[in-house]
């Protein structure tokens, strides 16, 4: 027979609980489970006919069946089990049902209506946590998961070379050829036919933002430079540390696809920072070509790179301030992905800081001519703070 004590009510009251006497269950309820038992009921008269013998449903706890809401079962997993003194918890390490937590309610059964929010509540935010994680993961492996490319896949084409007659105006300082780093390391040759540039300068900066953009924010900040917020785009400085040759970098991100089956996602990102000049970042120019090649040769930018055309180079100004900016076609072969890659511009600005330069970046697809149109009209919406 099942043991007398409190039980999680039958009729499914949420964190309520009725008396087990062993025979029947009692008119009053609490939501203690460890209170005193409830006075005994008051003797009936005697019956004008025989009791029905012992195995008589009204004497007999109904039977037990898992989630029903019968008798109280012989041994639930959230509640304690009663026995001991009426309002005396059991010795610590002698009670393995005790629930896992301190003080409080032990949780309602879960066939017993809203039981189970909490549990509802801790997967909702588990969830979204390892949304985010994907959404973070997704673009450090960006734009495509499946690893760096075969130098064979560009070692033909066109659409491999870095140079045009754009570039040829600027050949003297062209990074892409032969050089040595500062620190006396030569460059290697990167998957798209450029110089590799030292490790010193694709990873020598702190990127993460040193301010959080607030909430209701119009523009974002980092530095020295600032840029609007556009329509679809929000603040993500979890993504901030793929930028890893910058500092002070703030992202703009916004999803333009999604495979949730590969995990594989393709996002938009304008973003501004600073370019530490102790890095071996010397002259504008110089610095736009080695930020582009850091971004192509990042593993947390790009895989699967299939080759590169340069769109435009070239001085300019931002904000009245001297800059260059540089504009590459960056395409990918990625099954997973209907995306071909990017239209991407590093725009550097010489502010006049002896340690530092501006840096802006946008990577928007190719062939949203939506997002082409934003990359086109951003340059002019630059402030240098």
């Amino acid at each position: 027979m099942t043991q007398a004590g409190w039980y999680p009510d039958p009729a499914g009251q949420p964190q309520t609980y009725r008396f087990w006497d062993g025979a029947a269950w009692s008119q009053e309820t609490t939501s203690d489970p460890y209170a005193p038992p409830p006075p005994p009921r008051a003797a009936p008269p005697p019956p004008a006919a025989p009791r029905p013998p012992a195995s008589s449903p009204s004497q007999q706890p109904p039977t037990v069946v898992a989630g029903g809401a019968g008798a109280p079962p012989s041994s639930y997993g959230q509640v304690p089990t009663p026995g001991y003194g009426a309002g005396t918890p059991p010795a610590p390490g002698g009670y393995g049902q005790q629930p896992p937590y301190g003080g409080g309610f032990p949780p309602a059964p879960p066939t017993g209506g809203s039981g189970g929010s909490a549990k509802t509540v801790l997967l909702v935010v588990a969830a979204v946590l390892v949304l985010i994680l994907l959404s973070a993961g997704g673009f450090f492996g960006v734009r495509a998961l499946t690893g760096d490319d075969d130098d064979g896949d560009n070692e033909a084409g066109d659409s491999t070379s870095a140079t045009d007659s754009a570039t040829d105006e600027t050949e003297s300082s062209d990074p892409t050829e032969e050089s040595t780093a500062t620190d006396g390391t030569e460059g290697t040759e990167g998957s798209t036919g450029t110089t590799a540039p030292p490790s010193t300068q694709c990873t020598g900066g702190i990127p993460e933002p040193s301010v959080t953009p607030r909430r209701n924010a119009e523009r974002i900040s980092g530095g020295a430079l600032s840029i609007p917020i556009p329509a679809g785009f929000k603040p993500e400085v979890l993504f901030a540390p793929a930028f890893a040759w910058a500092d002070d970098f703030t992202p703009l991100v916004r999803t333009v696809e999604e495979n949730p089956e590969a995990q594989t996602s393709w996002f938009s990102i304008f973003g501004v920072g600073g370019l530490r000049k102790a890095n071996g970042f010397d002259d504008p120019a110089t610095a736009a070509e080695v930020v582009m090649t850091c971004m192509i040769e990042s593993p947390d930018q790009y895989s699967d790179v299939s080759g590169r055309t340069e769109v435009s180079s070239g001085e300019i100004t931002v904000d009245g301030t001297d800059a260059y900016q540089l504009t590459v076609e960056i395409r990918v072969d990625n099954a997973d992905l209907e995306t071909e890659g990017d239209i991407a511009q590093v725009i550097v600005v010489d502010m006049g800081d002896p340690d530092m330069f501006g840096l802006y970046i946008s990577q928007v697809p190719i062939g949203d001519q939506e997002l082409l149109d934003l990359q086109a009209s951003m340059v002019d919406r630059i402030l240098v703070d």
